[in-house]
């Protein structure tokens, strides 16, 4: 999924669940991640040590690995307030800041680790809080009953202690959430 908040310009980043896993969506997100021209990924999941096997059935996957395109950060899935964390984060942005686009930032599913990241990266791009909040909940896939609204609700309610988090408890309708993720 193409991710074009704030300021990022469009065709620059994408996130998606892992290419390294499962069949048919592994190839619909390789024909994705080939026609983006994707050049560098942030895998939230895995190790540098498991990363060389797993991607060598992934071909254009593997050929970015060898070539140094791709940082493993293997991350807890609570992403604020966990020292390791906070300093996998600031890897990741130092390594997207000395590599070319387009970016792909995965995790496993795709949804929480990846959109808090995709979050953050939004919030230093100048979206606001809403917009941030749309583009994380277009990862998953709901119809209108109630039981899915029910589920939605769930999960924006636990984003939005992340985010309260990373914003150290403040107010957020009255955060500068740029400031907030520049911190």
């Amino acid at each position: 999924m193409e991710v074009k908040s704030g300021n990022i310009a469009p065709g620059v980043l994408f996130r998606s669940k892992s290419p390294l896993y499962g069949g048919d969506e592994k190839k619909t997100i390789a024909s994705l991640a080939i026609k983006a021209g994707i050049k560098c990924i942030i895998n939230l999941t895995d190790n540098n040590y498991s990363i060389h096997a797993l991607s060598k059935e992934v071909p254009w996957y593997h050929e970015l690995v060898l070539q140094g395109n791709v940082i493993c950060l293997h991350m807890t899935f609570l992403i604020p307030g966990v020292r390791s964390n906070e300093k996998k984060l600031r890897a990741a942005l130092q390594f997207l800041s000395l590599h070319e686009g387009p970016y792909l930032i995965h995790c496993f599913a795709g949804v929480d680790r990846t959109g808090f990241v995709i979050a953050l990266l939004e919030a230093l791009m100048g979206a606001d809080l809403k917009g941030i909040c749309k583009n994380y909940l277009a990862a998953y896939f709901f119809d209108d009953s109630a039981s899915s609204r029910i589920h939605k609700n769930g999960k924006l309610k636990g984003f939005m202690n992340q985010i309260k988090t990373m914003c150290r408890g403040a107010n957020l309708t009255k955060i500068d959430i740029q400031k907030a993720a520049e911190e």
